[in-house]
């Protein structure tokens, strides 16, 4: 293959992976404002500046952009946990400054893929699209007991179980209102919630 053929090629890639990006981008815009359940490839399509013949060529349906979204989002979420949340010198804060940092990249991570909250609650998944969800939970899940770990030591593998649901579902409940919040709104909702998870954590902190 000559050097001119090589560059020719590896520009190509570059723009076809920079398409795939600019349309993963626009399916988390579009599974946030419509639902994934609403949400159309030729939406996506249009909100990433590309003919639906370009999009096809790199995903054949709605359900292979979620699929991948969905896989980026989680290994994005996963890396964020492994190498900021749990670093030694997150967990290695005060109790109430390790709450803030966790809160706050959670916040930051469904700020920057605001449809892989609405992927999780959609209503219409194929079964193979749900397994892929239900098995990249696993990994997060596993995440979320050692931070748990950090927010309440001393605790049984039963406890934060029940733990982790609990903070996870007022979590939930939350979110979508910190979302869609303008700026203003959206910093006091974070101040309740983080006082709100201080107060349901505190009491395994005190001596």
């Amino acid at each position: 293959m000559s050097i001119n053929r090589e560059r020719r090629q590896a520009r190509r890639q570059t723009r076809g992976l920079r398409r795939v990006e600019d349309i993963l981008h626009a399916a988390g815009e579009i599974f946030m404002e419509y639902g994934y359940d609403r949400a159309t490839a030729n939406m996506i399509a249009q909100r990433a500046d590309v003919s639906a013949g370009s999009l096809y060529q790199f995903f054949p349906n709605k359900e292979a952009i979620a699929q991948a979204f969905a896989a980026q989002a989680v290994e994005r979420l996963q890396h964020l946990y492994e190498y900021t949340i749990l670093a030694p010198e997150v967990v290695a804060l005060p109790f109430p400054r390790f709450l803030d940092t966790f809160i706050d990249n959670i916040i930051d991570f469904n700020c920057a893929n605001p449809g892989y909250f609405a992927l999780l609650h959609a209503s219409t998944l194929s079964p193979e699209l749900n397994q892929i969800l239900q098995e990249q939970r696993h990994g997060i899940t596993a995440a979320l007991d050692r931070v748990i770990q950090i927010l309440a030591p001393g605790s049984t593998p039963e406890q934060r179980e029940v733990q982790t649901l609990v903070a996870y579902r007022v979590f939930l409940a939350l979110l979508p209102l910190i979302l869609r919040a303008d700026e203003l709104r959206r910093t006091a909702i974070i101040g309740e919630a983080k006082a709100l998870m201080l107060r349901y954590f505190a009491p395994q902190h005190e001596p």
